[in-house]
């Protein structure tokens, strides 16, 4: 099924900020920038071993033209000096093999992480794959230089741009698709490198136009000198490697090799969460179902009020009751003798001490058979409680 432009440009930058591309070019640039030199000198040792020195002059020529004043002449300065070129030939030997095996690993688990390629793999692998791309470089540029030779004796007049400019595209062709095609180790067929090399080798070619612009504009400010250069040489294989990381992206993304790690993060994937609506509606029956088996405040606010009420009316009953009675003889013993005199007054007393007395019997009687009557109650009740 075809996608569209858009969805495949929107493919890329997801996986681009997947595979943190930026932090992995930012590597392949500085075993880059370390092989350089090194790669220099023995090419230039080599030409004047085999007494080809046009070819080192060319070489430098070469070098020279992508980097600013101080840093061509810088370069041209420790190629073409002669004192010392055995013993620093040694030195680029070793460093060159340490950073070009840094740089050709550092690629490979590069595009390992981007086509979600798991597990690590053997040095011997690893070199395998460094050596037959080193290899396969190495003749897409012999088979560019001799076209390029052809081509300077054909290509007369304003068409030499043009041939220069196609050859530099198919130069970096030849460079790139070889780094596209073995590296991945996801058993690729050669067209599904192809829309990676295009991009690196239309991205190379940009660049170059763009750094060899900028390099004699940078070369007016001597403030830096040969450290501007290496700065700006440094931040231009940064770019590059960033090209190259985008061509490898582009490729997976089209070929549908980034599946592979979307498998590998759902083995890691935890449990997917509850549903958020389902907990709530469990959580909404818990409480329901507390609140039907709890005493509502309000409702034991209301009980212990009227319990508390009616116990303080029953006391308040049965303490005036004797205070009533007291009070009641009082009262008619002094209306006796105030009104009357004599034996009048003794009998009065004694029948007002008698009715007090037996007023005071009746109230007790009563308030007796008012808790006889609440016994049957209050044993219910405590069998009830017992239940």
């Amino acid at each position: 099924m075809s996608r569209s432009a858009v969805s495949v440009v929107r493919e890329v930058v997801a996986e681009a900020q997947d595979s943190q591309i930026t932090f992995l070019a930012a590597a392949v640039a500085y075993y880059g920038f370390v092989s350089l030199i090194p790669l220099l000198l023995l090419t230039l040792a080599a030409a004047s071993y085999l007494g080809v020195e046009s070819v080192g002059e060319q070489i430098v020529e070469l070098v020279g033209s992508l980097l600013t004043p101080e840093g061509s002449a810088a370069v041209r300065n420790a190629l073409q000096d002669a004192s010392g070129r055995s013993t620093a030939t040694v030195v680029s030997l070793v460093v060159l093999a340490w950073s070009g095996l840094k740089l050709f690993r550092g690629l490979d688990v590069a595009f390992a992480h981007v086509y979600g390629v798991f597990g690590a793999r053997p040095l011997a692998h690893q070199l395998k794959d460094g050596v037959l791309v080193l290899g396969a470089i190495a003749a897409g540029v012999v088979a560019a230089t001799v076209a390029a030779v052809v081509a300077g004796f054909v290509a007369t007049g304003p068409f030499v741009g043009v041939v220069a400019f196609c050859l530099l595209v198919v130069t970096l062709c030849l460079v790139f698709y070889p780094v596209f095609y073995i590296f991945p180790d996801a058993d690729l067929t050669p067209e599904e490198a192809v829309p990676g090399t295009l991009l690196a080798a239309g991205g190379w070619t940009a660049l170059t136009g763009i750094f060899e612009a900028y390099a004699p504009l940078a070369g007016k400010y001597q403030a830096y000198g040969i450290l501007g250069a290496a700065l700006l040489l440094v931040t231009v294989l940064y770019v590059g490697g960033t090209i190259i990381m985008i061509g490898a992206v582009l490729n997976a993304v089209l070929a549908g090799r980034t599946d592979e790690t979307d498998v590998h993060d759902e083995v890691d994937e935890p449990d997917s969460a509850p549903d958020i609506a389902e907990m709530e509606r469990e959580v909404r029956a818990l409480r329901a179902e507390l609140d039907a088996k709890t005493v509502s405040k309000d409702d034991l606010e209301s009980d212990l009020k009227t319990y508390v009420r009616t116990r303080m009316r029953r006391n308040h009953a049965r303490g005036w009751g004797p205070y009533l009675v007291l009070l009641y003889g009082t009262l008619m013993t002094l209306g006796a003798f105030y009104f009357l005199s004599g034996g009048w007054a003794i009998l009065a007393m004694l029948v007002v001490w008698l009715s007090t007395l037996g007023l005071y019997a009746l109230m007790l009687l009563f308030g007796v058979g008012l808790n006889a009557a609440g016994i049957p109650g209050r044993i219910l009740g405590w069998v009830n409680d017992r239940r």
